[in-house]
């Protein structure tokens, strides 16, 4: 583009003489009032004129501009394919290593056998892992000469994963049975949401609850659960000693079953993490549920589980299940623990978003997946 400059005497002289000089292409870019001498000799009088700005594009280098625009879209566009599929790598890094490759099995298994091995494997399943639990739910077929699925693949893994993994069992309908019920875990890992869906849950199957919150270090976690209390006409305490939550049990003995939410602390500050263990030492009653996020790297997950068994675990919940599309870390995790899987849950929504946990939602969530 060329710029150049025109003194006028008005705005509609000057759009008259560009369109004149230059055509209808060339733009007024600026404009400022000079004063300009009537006698180049004296200093006075001076009067005011206008100086315009303009721009008259050059066709060649308009070109030339486009051109250039054109190649800085085609070159962002092929970086954002090359970072998609370096995303796809990185996801798929940690189990394309493990994929089972046929020939590695295909004289012990069946080739569909080894296929829903690597449905697991695909999803996050450690190969060790995958192989014991597709193997417990294979028999011998002559006919094949190899060890194949007795079953179709939903029906197969429900059998492997009850054959593997342990559930908590229902102990909310035992017979007069009195429960305290305690949610630990690190920071933000969503314990006061899944107190209030256990609660609601809980409720609507005709059980008594209560609630009470030892969490006073986080900002609003008492008013946060006392909403939730409020809505579903639930008695609710706080306590932040261990005497105060014994007080606090008594006065809600009459309930068949009290759930407790704690603050959450970072799993590698060992001080803070064994603050928790006075409250819940010498309650018969306890049944303490670790709680871990789905989408947390596994390595991490043993580290949680290691520092708040403290308190003996009774089981373990994972939430924000909707938050990834590797369950393997819950199997694993599951498998090498044996600690018993309580819940899951699987999004923000309170009360509907929590799945007790079965086999058959372990089975679909795989294969739906897949």
């Amino acid at each position: 583009m060329k710029i150049k400059k025109l003194i006028v005497e008005s705005l509609q002289e000057a759009v008259e003489e560009v369109r004149t000089l230059y055509g209808s292409e060339a733009m007024i870019l600026s404009t400022r009032v000079i004063k300009q001498k009537l006698f180049p000799f004296l200093p006075f009088p001076k009067r005011s004129r206008l100086e315009i700005t303009i721009g008259i594009p050059d066709r060649e280098d308009f070109a030339q501009e486009l051109k250039k625009e054109e190649n800085i879209y085609q070159e962002i566009s092929r970086l954002k394919e090359n970072l998609k599929e370096v995303m796809e790598l990185v996801k798929r890094q940690k189990v394309e290593g493990q994929d089972l490759r046929r020939e590695e099995l295909e004289g012990e298994f069946s080739l569909r056998a080894i296929h829903l091995m690597n449905k697991l494997i695909n999803r996050g399943v450690s190969k060790d892992v995958a192989l014991k639990i597709v193997e417990s739910v294979c028999g011998y077929d002559f006919e094949l000469k190899r060890l194949d699925l007795k079953g179709e693949n939903y029906e197969s893994l429900i059998e492997g994963f009850s054959k593997n993994l342990k559930l908590v069992e229902d102990f909310s309908q035992e017979e007069g049975g009195f429960s305290v019920v305690a949610l630990l875990g690190p920071t933000g890992v969503g314990k006061t949401t899944t107190i209030a869906k256990l609660a609601y849950m809980y409720k609507k199957a005709g059980k008594k609850v209560g609630l009470i919150t030892i969490d006073s270090y986080r900002v609003g976690a008492i008013e946060q659960l006392k909403t939730y209390a409020n809505i579903m006409e639930l008695p609710f305490r706080t306590a932040d000693t261990p005497l105060k939550l014994r007080e606090r049990i008594g006065e809600l003995s009459s309930m068949d079953m009290v759930l407790v939410d704690t603050a959450g602390r970072s799993q590698y500050n060992e001080i803070k993490v064994k603050e928790l263990a006075p409250f819940f030492t010498k309650l018969p009653t306890l049944r303490a549920f670790i709680t871990l996020g789905a989408n947390t790297e596994e390595r991490v997950l043993y580290d949680i589980i290691e520092s708040f068994s403290i308190v003996q675990p009774s089981g373990l919940i994972f939430t924000k299940m909707d938050e990834t599309g590797y369950f393997g870390t819950v199997v694993n995790v599951a498998y090498r623990t044996q600690i018993p899987l309580y819940c899951f849950t699987t999004g923000q929504r309170v009360p509907e978003d929590i799945v007790m946990a079965n086999y058959e939602y372990l089975a679909k969530i795989f294969l739906e997946a897949s």
